[in-house]
């Protein structure tokens, strides 16, 4: 995380927070080597060794012994597993690590995971979690103000954002229609004396596909997700979302449930909340922001008071946020907040009186689940060690390097961006090999072939660049264009000209090592 401390000390700032943590567990030689072993892993990573030592299964299968044995290895041989899953997995740390939506965590967020370990505490009843229950329902409320959801902002974390995603799901389809809980999902007009039709969900053409998954996971099936088309800035578009829902409504169907997303997975588009709220409520839709990605922006104070990514956000009935990402925050983060106050025990409590004695503050009676992972305690002390100032700063950063780097992009010859500038933390762009030029202006009159054709390339040079292990980037595709490489900018660490440039001259590099006019293209 970004704070007004230097940002390249995070191995030093490690092992000292390490150190003491270890003196108030216990004092042990396993512990300590752990600690050596940790810290080295760390500062390999801000060294610029590889991202990841890149073996293929097999190959893992014959440096690691994944053999679980009869007689146990004790420490020297469970220390020795621990060392080779360092040497073989990717090292997030690494800034040049830019394959995913999230990237290394940072020291307080090991020790947020080690003092989590040394707990072991549930998050479903007060009385077992105490101190870590306050946490979850204090950062919630906080998060939930952020967002401009008022006074009884409230919410629950979740194993991940698809997870967030479906709680949301579900607590809507239960508030709005509550028959559904004990009657099951029997819509118009099979059930004649039904108050609803069949339940239509409405999302960007972009979302991620937790929304399909969430509706699967109900019972309403895929078949009731209606995809709305989007601008040129990747956006849903409003005037869409509206005509979709009146034929729903002229089809007997039952709109209920409206997902914008706020920073798309490929691309990082902001879908408009405020209008697309006055539609929900216009049709009587719950509104679900899906702000796993982006969400997290709203720590940024240029965000919230200048570029109004996330403006209308308190006006929405739910809304996802994983700090896992944006903030750094270590895997698995993800909360789902809500303006309407004890919205998720009302929705979704059932009678459990072995386990909740009727204390508020039992959270996990407002989940779908029971046992919880008390993941609220490491945005806690992430928020307390940084402050929102700080997590802001972060924000800002990846989003200064994200277009810096576009720029670079932009003024490299062969290089050409899928948007120009680029939306959020996502770089994207495509390679055009100097020698196949002539080629791709050839291709590109044929839609077909500029897709299939431009996507082979990119794998190849893709595939080039991540086995190397001095990089770890990802491809993506988008409606009926090529693939394309998705640079995700997102650690404090990265530098524009060191690592963005750099990567740059790789996939030059890449390119020049490969016989294209020997390629089946």
């Amino acid at each position: 995380m970004v704070s007004n401390k230097e940002i390249n000390n995070n191995a030093a700032e490690l092992d000292g927070m390490l150190k003491r943590m270890h003196e108030m567990v216990i004092q042990r030689k396993c512990i300590l080597q752990l600690s050596n072993i940790i810290f080295v892993n760390v500062k390999e990573g801000q060294d610029l060794h590889s991202v990841v030592n890149y073996r293929s299964p097999s190959e893992l299968y014959k440096a690691v012994d994944l053999a679980l044995p009869e007689l146990g290895t004790g420490v020297d041989g469970t220390f020795d597993l621990i060392k080779k899953t360092l040497d073989y997995s990717v090292n997030s740390w690494n800034p040049r690590f830019m394959d995913k939506l999230y990237a290394g965590t940072n020291p307080i967020g090991v020790i947020s995971e080690f003092l989590l370990g040394v707990l072991n505490g549930n998050c479903h009843v007060y009385h077992v979690s105490p101190v870590l229950t306050l946490m979850e329902v204090e950062v919630t409320k906080a998060v939930g103000q952020l967002l401009g959801m008022g006074e009884h902002a409230n919410g629950l974390f979740c194993p991940g954002g698809s997870a967030s995603n479906l709680l949301a799901m579900v607590t809507a389809r239960n508030y709005l229609y509550p028959s559904i809980k004990t009657s099951g999902y029997i819509p118009r007009p099979f059930n004649p004396t039904a108050d609803y039709g069949k339940l239509k969900v409405f999302t960007s053409a972009h979302c991620h596909y937790s929304i399909d998954k969430a509706a699967l996971v109900l019972g309403l099936g895929t078949d009731s997700i209606v995809k709305v088309p989007t601008n040129e800035k990747c956006q849903m578009r409003v005037d869409e979302l509206e005509r979709l829902i009146q034929e729903s409504v002229e089809r007997g169907e039952t709109p209920f449930f409206i997902n914008a997303t706020a920073g798309t997975t490929v691309m990082g588009a902001f879908d408009p909340i405020r209008s697309i709220s006055t539609i929900a409520k216009k049709y009587n839709c719950w509104l679900h922001v899906d702000g796993s990605w982006g969400g997290s922006a709203i720590f940024s104070q240029t965000v919230r008071e200048e570029l109004g990514w996330l403006d209308g956000s308190g006006q929405a009935d739910s809304f996802t946020m994983n700090p896992h990402k944006l903030l750094g925050v270590p895997l698995q983060c993800s909360m789902v907040v809500s303006p309407h106050e004890m919205i998720f025990p009302k929705a979704n409590t059932l009678a459990a009186d072995y386990l909740f004695h009727g204390n508020p503050y039992d959270l996990g009676a407002g989940t779908i689940g029971c046992g919880r992972r008390p993941d609220a305690l490491k945005i806690f002390l992430a928020w307390k060690f940084y402050g929102s100032d700080g997590l802001g700063q972060r924000i800002d950063r990846a989003l200064q390097a994200s277009a810096d780097f576009t720029d670079l992009v932009r003024e490299r010859k062969q290089f050409e961006l899928v948007a120009d500038p680029s939306l959020f933390c996502q770089v994207c762009f495509w390679y055009v090999p100097k020698e196949i030029e002539e080629q791709v202006q050839t291709w590109k009159k044929d839609p077909q072939a500029w897709k299939t054709k431009m996507t082979h390339v990119i794998h190849l040079l893709h595939e080039r660049v991540n086995h190397s292990g001095d990089f770890l980037v990802d491809h993506a595709p988008l409606d009926n264009l090529p693939h394309f490489f998705r640079i995700v900018i997102n650690a404090p660490t990265v530098n524009v000209h060191r690592d963005l440039g750099a990567l740059l001259d790789a996939i030059e590099d890449a390119s020049k090592n490969i016989t294209w006019n020997e390629i089946s293209l």
